[in-house]
């Protein structure tokens, strides 16, 4: 019944033959091409090509196929018309893998599908109407198969992010469900291409761009029945900016009461519309702009960075240390004083620090002067004395007490006194 129905169908679908191509066929005889069509199959318009005659003895054998590629799957189309055959003559056909379709007739048109590719023998056996043998011929030919027709599929990896323009492509998500695919043809979209036999680590380097591009990058795959397949992805190439060098500038003013940074690239070549994006290195988050001010709250070095990008992608870094004084690290210059011993003829004064250390540092320094005279340059005492004679008249005194912070900021503090004549007293 299932021969039956083949014979049916390709006869309905058959109408002729048509020659795409000319080729030598695998038979022993004298063979010519003829340029007759046939189209149809299943709802999809298939045309069958590689159309082949072969006479042997007298007997000549048609065929031709429809392509073995998606949309289309393979079918061969086979046809045999003799001279001098009795009325009612019979045409047998053994296609060789298994297939028959008995009971056809001179000039009647079958066809067989072979689900694997390979070299099939067609045996075609005449008989009368009896069934005796009036002659037995044999063709060769070879077939596709079917579900030869690949998948393309790939992904591209970049091998290192400082090479933006260096990317790795791998396509072994590409498929066949039967056969193999022979080659892999790599259409980079930069006027470039690449064959390869095997789908993984196919590399390329993109030109080196001043803008953002996008290349549509083709991967065309075949199989070894000689079918393909085409995916395209676009593949981002960031631009490249090779030249530009330099960091940037730092202005620090109010050091001690109100310390504030002011932050200046001075890189060059960078392009136009370039966006600066700065990291001060103190929980503060990130912030935009050039020049750009910043504050901060505490003593330290900071690594501050400078990013550089075009189209949201950066293109350059700068970084550097910066020291801060931070805020509040003015110290306070305090003292006391007073008569430590006194008679008719001498007097001594003695001054008590009672300098207050910065909420952000501390005191390094403790300095006094006498009518602007440091009194002992080699101490850093918060206590120290000096001794007065007394005189015919009496004499005005001033002490100066200057304290120094751990990041250089200084506050003075002064108090002025009188030193009496002899005889009398201070208090």
């Amino acid at each position: 019944m299932k021969n039956i129905f083949q014979y049916i169908v390709l006869v309905t679908i058959i109408a002729g033959f048509v020659v795409s191509c000319k080729k030598t066929p695998d038979v022993p005889a004298n063979v010519v091409t003829t340029t007759d069509t046939v189209k149809t199959v299943g709802g999809i318009t298939s045309v069958y090509t590689d159309t082949v005659i072969a006479t042997i003895n007298k007997v000549t054998i048609k065929y031709s196929r429809t392509s073995q590629c998606y949309p289309s799957n393979e079918i061969f189309a086979f046809s045999a018309t003799a001279d001098g055959l009795p009325t009612g003559a019979i045409f047998n056909w053994d296609f060789g893998d298994g297939h028959v379709i008995n009971g056809a007739s001179n000039g009647t048109a079958v066809g067989n599908i072979y689900q694997d590719a390979g070299k099939y023998t067609i045996t075609l056996t005449i008989t009368d109407a009896s069934k005796t043998s009036l002659s037995v011929t044999t063709v060769n030919v070879d077939a596709h198969g079917q579900q030869v027709s690949p998948h393309a599929s790939f992904y591209a990896q970049i091998f290192d992010i400082n090479y933006p323009n260096n990317y790795n492509f791998n396509a072994n998500g590409s498929t066949v469900p039967r056969g193999h695919i022979s080659n892999f043809s790599w259409l980079w979209g930069d006027g470039t291409t690449t064959s390869a036999a095997t789908p993984d680590n196919t590399p390329h380097n993109f030109p080196l761009v001043s803008t953002d591009m996008n290349y549509p990058v083709q991967l065309i795959v075949t199989s070894s029945e000689g079918c393909k397949d085409t995916a395209f992805v676009p593949v981002s190439i960031s631009a490249v900016y090779s030249n530009i060098t330099g960091d940037f500038d730092t202005l620090q003013t109010n050091p001690c009461t109100a310390e504030v940074f002011t932050f200046t690239s001075n890189a060059t070549n960078i392009p136009k519309g370039a966006v600066y994006t700065w990291d001060f290195a103190d929980a503060t988050g990130t912030a935009v702009g050039n020049p750009i001010q910043h504050t901060f709250t505490y003593q330290n070095t900071y690594d501050v960075k400078m990013y550089v990008s075009m189209n949201g992608k950066i293109i350059y870094t700068a970084h550097r240390p910066v020291w801060a004084n931070g805020q509040n690290v003015q110290p306070r210059a305090l003292f006391y004083k007073n008569v430590s011993y006194e008679d008719s003829t001498y007097v001594k004064w003695a001054m008590y620090s009672a300098g207050i250390s910065p909420p952000h540092g501390y005191i390094v320094s403790n300095a006094w002067y006498m009518d602007n005279v440091l009194i002992d340059p080699n101490t850093n005492d918060t206590y120290e004395t000096y001794a007065f004679s007394k005189k015919q008249t009496s004499s005005g005194h001033t002490i100066k007490y200057i304290v120094t912070s751990n990041v250089g900021c200084k506050d003075t503090a002064t108090s002025s006194f009188t030193v009496p004549i002899i005889g009398q007293y201070t208090y």
